[in-house]
């Protein structure tokens, strides 16, 4: 449960892989500092300036639900306790959850819970919003960053894709109170990154010839072409985290935060 790995559209990594890659020190990271010649540059970016906001204003008790490596965990200095759980081992998590990501948490425990690009990788994402309604206490904070526009990628598995409008219908519906909802990445921003990607897309195995040309494309713009048109979107700061209602069509990510209602209880 994390922000995509690979570059590649499909891959689904294995438990023992994505464990690496989660917990390494160089993806911990390029989380905190990404660099300009990244390809996830922008979106990963944008997703850290939607964090920064949280984790400066909430305390108590942080549940990472779907930490992967916890990448933003020195972000939350106010924080008392911070428990780190995923369904992936690694020497970041504090609870191993069983495979339909579930906790064994008792109801109304935390005043907050973080869920950075997990969503997506949920098979059931309303049992999921309902667990985190659950062991939030009355009044606890809910953040949920997930993919709009984003490649396929397997970490371990893939299943969804949301608009602004649609992840706050998910999340209303799990029994949570509206506070915010943005779109990350958009603009020319968003259009810069879903440009990465496409040329990143750029294979065909099934033409040899082809497919060496594509490689050598792809090499190129690697090298030439990123970097550049990151600096360039970095001209658009306001693209990085708009507000539901912006006229952006196009963004790569969606942000959510929520609330607990206060005179509703948790209950399994």
């Amino acid at each position: 449960m994390a922000t995509g790995t690979s570059s590649s559209t499909n891959r689904a990594f294995s438990g023992a892989e994505l464990g690496g890659v989660l917990h390494a020190d160089a993806y911990v990271a390029s989380r905190l500092r990404p660099r300009l010649t990244d390809l996830h540059y922008l979106a990963i970016s944008d997703i850290l300036a939607a964090v920064q906001p949280f984790a400066r204003e909430v305390q108590g008790k942080l549940f990472d639900y779907g930490c992967g490596g916890a990448p933003y965990r020195s972000l939350f200095t106010g924080i008392k306790e911070y428990v780190r759980a995923d369904v992936t081992p690694g020497p970041n998590v504090d609870r191993l959850l069983p495979t339909n990501g579930l906790t064994d948490e008792p109801p109304d425990r935390y005043d907050a819970v973080l869920s950075t690009q997990v969503l997506e990788h949920v098979a059931d994402p309303a049992a999921y919003l309902r667990e985190c309604g659950r062991i939030l206490k009355p009044g606890g904070s809910l953040l949920v960053t997930t993919h709009g526009l984003f490649e396929e990628h397997g970490c371990p598995y893939d299943f969804h894709r949301w608009t602004a409008r649609g992840l706050e219908l998910a999340v209303t519906a799990a029994g949570l109170e509206m506070e915010s909802c943005q779109k990350l990445t958009g603009g020319v921003r968003g259009s810069i990154q879903l440009h990465h990607y496409l040329i990143a897309a750029l294979h065909a195995p099934e033409y040899p010839l082809w497919h060496r040309l594509l490689a050598v494309i792809r090499r190129i713009y690697g090298f030439t072409t990123v970097a550049p048109l990151n600096w360039l979107a970095d001209r658009f700061p306001r693209h990085a985290v708009l507000p539901a209602e912006h006229w952006a069509p196009i963004y790569v990510g969606v942000a959510v935060r929520a609330r607990k209602p206060v005179a509703i209880a948790a209950t399994r």
